[in-house]
């Protein structure tokens, strides 16, 4: 008698949060085993994935046994110690590698990258102290946005200041990124997706607004935006994914 498999590919992923939970359903509709390290079994993955684990990945054990069988790891945030990837290099592939993820982890070593590939960016500054930060509002003008390189997420670790003395106790934590207040009348999103050997497909734009530093509302395709700009736009978040060597979905 013929005998068939049922394995499926085992996709790990570390984090339970809606973009894990978002996962599900494409992993069903491929035939794929999606195995989430999840924070609580009663958060946005845990809900719907039945074999979401808990852990963090701070935890080794939990991770280990994450791995185990695995046929590739992944993450939907990054958040990941690099300590954790350098364990794991050679055991299963990781996806995207650990210097894609540096760029998401750092905003210093982002604006670093995109401003050697000449990707348009605001003007910007590494600042050590108060005094490099109101030399560098002197030099282009407050109120500057200043962000913390790691660690920051909807409207935290962001201020906008009209002085240095505005973000004095966040120095004590290390170097800061600050950045020109650009005016603008709306923001739009250039999405796209990478495989590793390089193929990437895009997105229409997608149009948010953001209430409190939290999006708000997406609107897609993205109106009032002309066929040339969002040409651009898409040209540009295809690059940097390229750049970068992303896998996956980039926004």
């Amino acid at each position: 008698m013929e005998s068939f498999s049922t394995a499926r590919p085992v996709v790990a992923v570390i984090g339970g949060g809606q973009l894990a939970r978002m996962m599900q359903e494409s992993a069903i509709a491929l035939g794929l085993e999606l195995r989430p390290l999840v924070e609580e079994l009663d958060g946005s993955t845990g809900q719907v994935v039945v074999a979401s684990r808990v852990g963090t990945p701070a935890d080794a054990d939990e991770v280990r046994a994450l791995v185990d069988g695995a046929s590739v790891l992944t993450f939907e945030h990054e958040h990941i110690p690099t300590a954790l990837l350098a364990a794991l290099e050679g055991e299963l592939p990781i996806e995207p590698k650990a210097e894609a993820l540096l760029y998401a982890q750092d905003k210093l070593a982002m604006r670093e990258r995109l401003s050697e590939l000449g990707i348009p960016c605001p003007k910007w500054a590494k600042v050590e102290d108060e005094e490099a930060l109101d030399a560098f509002g002197e030099q282009i003008g407050f109120p500057l946005v200043v962000k913390t390189p790691r660690g920051g997420y909807d409207g935290h670790g962001v201020r906008v200041v009209d002085s240095a003395s505005e973000v004095a106790d966040w120095f004590a934590s290390g170097p800061l990124l600050a950045e020109e207040l650009v005016p603008y009348s709306f923001e739009v999103s250039a999405l796209c997706a990478r495989r590793p050997s390089g193929e990437i497909a895009s997105w229409p734009l997608a149009r948010s607004e953001q209430v409190d530093g939290v999006c708000s509302v997406v609107t897609a395709p993205a109106p009032g935006i002309s066929p040339s700009a969002a040409e651009r736009a898409k040209e540009i978040g295809e690059r940097i994914a390229a750049e970068l060597g992303v896998t996956g979905v980039l926004a």
